[in-house]
């Protein structure tokens, strides 16, 4: 279901590239040293997955709102949802592009490297560590929003509204704790703290205009 998708950069392998001539002790700390390396970029593209997700799932519930919902307030909660997440995956992809970083396919085989060694060797692997697992995951994701979406899709006036404000409640707190988890596990990196930061506000904005639209459709 879903293309192998890595954050990656060449500055990675030309941290971790020590040449293959070094000595056997010194290619195992290098392997182990480009392992982490890898294990900490594969762990970086994998939140940047997670954030792209939520906005993608938050644009599509706002289109399908726009197409059932009769309800002024819900409409215009729609769009602003459309707008806002819209922006957040500019900025994110926008975020990628300013550090040399790409949300792309990509062979991992250091045959094709420009920079061999121990040092790549352990990056890719650090890289390839847990993402089958993480594959199997979000995919399960994926699968479970478009159930959400046909059960919404098949529901019309007020019983929409409701579900369809419960499924944005449930991906907006979702979204808002992945980006204090980032704030905290990125707090070095200032770029991305930054992106999280207005990021944030973004999504409790939107928590609280559904709970008081929850409020209206209780009169």
């Amino acid at each position: 279901m879903r293309t192998r998708r890595w954050l990656w950069s060449a500055g990675l392998l030309a941290v971790v590239g020590l040449g293959a001539g070094c000595a056997h002790d010194e290619a195992k700390q290098a392997r182990n040293r480009g392992e982490q390396v890898g294990e900490a970029f594969a762990q970086k593209v994998r939140f940047a997955d997670q954030l792209s997700l939520i906005n993608q799932e938050q644009i599509v519930l706002g289109h399908l709102a726009l197409e059932r919902s009769e309800n002024p307030e819900v409409r215009r909660f729609a769009q602003e949802l459309i707008r806002d997440h819209h922006r957040n995956q500019e900025d994110l992809e926008t975020l990628a592009e300013s550090k040399a970083l790409s949300l792309s396919a990509v062979e991992l085989s250091t045959d094709d490297l420009a920079i061999g060694g121990a040092g790549a060797e352990g990056a890719s692997q650090g890289l390839e560590k847990g993402q089958k697992k993480y594959d199997k995951k979000y995919d399960k994701q994926v699968e479970k929003f478009y159930e959400k979406r046909d059960e919404l899709a098949g529901l019309s006036g007020r019983d929409f509204d409701k579900a369809f404000l419960k499924e944005v409640t449930d991906g907006q707190d979702r979204g808002k704790e992945l980006v204090e988890e980032g704030l905290d596990e990125y707090r070095d990196d200032t770029t991305l703290a930054v992106f999280l930061g207005r990021t944030a506000p973004v999504l409790s904005g939107h928590l609280q205009r559904a709970e008081l639209i929850k409020g209206y459709l209780k009169d």
